[in-house]
């Protein structure tokens, strides 16, 4: 059983062992409670004249080892650490994000001005899936559908594009080597959301996926970035999963949201589970994409294409209620 605040404070004083260095005296003093000899030179070398020497009765804990502290960061009873409420059953893969009231937006004076100004928003709670949707699950959905059906995969994905990650082989849809753990892209928003009701869920709305990535981010700056790669996405368990488990909202491609784009930016959301505007020429995308700067990569940036389009740096994945 960790103690999480005897962890807390080793934390803390490995951190100031390292950041500003002890006298000789705090040396020697670390050196016999730990049977620890350290050498003239490693004592010249941490000997710090700005700070005082440690009281003779201090007890200075070793360092965690990295499970320790894995652990105290993952489990500890802080107030801005959230226990992981993974799904079962039919919402097996995704993340329980439980209702609430959460910031929405960007205060004056940052971000665009599509993210102004900052709201106090409500959301229902919803499961979101761990991980993009994937070629290969694309492909079960295509092969699940056939052909006959209202759309074929033509109007779903953009199979003749060179790029595209999934091609038809005789009668079914495979992924391209390697691509089988990619986000699908090339996916237009009408084959999202098909996708998405085949799997018994939708597309997020904006407000969901922003709440999410929030509330998925163990730091200040979000933690759940994906691995950087410059030319392509990256598989979707590649990515860096956040404090619950949700992996790769900012940084591998951008994410298909349900919401129309409020054009004239005069949209004024309202107090719970907002939508987006009734209608609209273009939808949102969040999350930003390998190839975007890193000003698009931010939780609260809202981009937006059109829905009928196929793009190399656009997915998506579902949430359900």
């Amino acid at each position: 059983m960790v103690n999480y605040h005897q962890t807390a404070q080793c934390l803390l004083l490995t951190w100031i062992l390292l950041s500003f260095s002890l006298d000789a005296k705090a040396a020697d003093i670390f050196s016999s409670q730990h049977g620890v000899r350290l050498t003239a030179a490693k004592q010249d070398a941490i000997r710090c004249p700005l700070l005082p020497s440690l009281p003779s009765g201090l007890s200075v804990p070793l360092p965690p080892t990295p499970e320790e502290e894995r652990d105290w960061r993952t489990n500890a009873p802080h107030p801005d650490v959230r226990k992981i409420v993974e799904g079962m059953g039919k919402y097996a893969g995704m993340i329980l994000i439980p209702a609430g009231h959460f910031d929405m937006g960007s205060p004056e004076g940052q971000g665009r001005v599509d993210e102004r100004p900052v709201r106090k928003i409500f959301v229902k709670d919803f499961y979101i899936a761990k991980y993009e949707t994937t070629c290969q699950e694309f492909c079960d959905f295509l092969n699940n559908k056939g052909a006959s059906s209202a759309r074929d995969g033509s109007l779903r994905i953009k199979l003749d594009h060179p790029d595209c990650p999934i091609h038809k082989c005789g009668k079914l849809y495979k992924p391209k080597d390697g691509q089988e753990n990619k986000p699908v892209v090339y996916v237009s928003w009408y084959g999202a959301q098909e996708y998405a009701a085949w799997a018994g869920g939708r597309l997020p709305t904006s407000t969901e996926w922003e709440k999410a990535a929030l509330f998925t981010s163990r730091y200040p700056m979000p933690d759940n970035l994906a691995m950087p790669v410059e030319t392509e996405s990256a598989d979707v368990q590649d990515a860096l999963p956040g404090r619950k488990g949700v992996a790769g909202m900012l940084g591998n491609v951008w994410e298909w949201c349900a919401d129309w784009y409020p054009q004239d930016h005069q949209y004024e959301p309202p107090a719970e589970n907002p939508e987006g505007p009734a209608t609209g020429a273009e939808k949102v995308i969040r999350g930003g994409s390998w190839a975007s700067t890193d000003a698009s990569k931010r939780i609260q940036n809202i981009h937006r294409a059109y829905p009928g389009g196929y793009y190399k740096t656009v997915g998506f994945r579902i949430v359900k209620d």
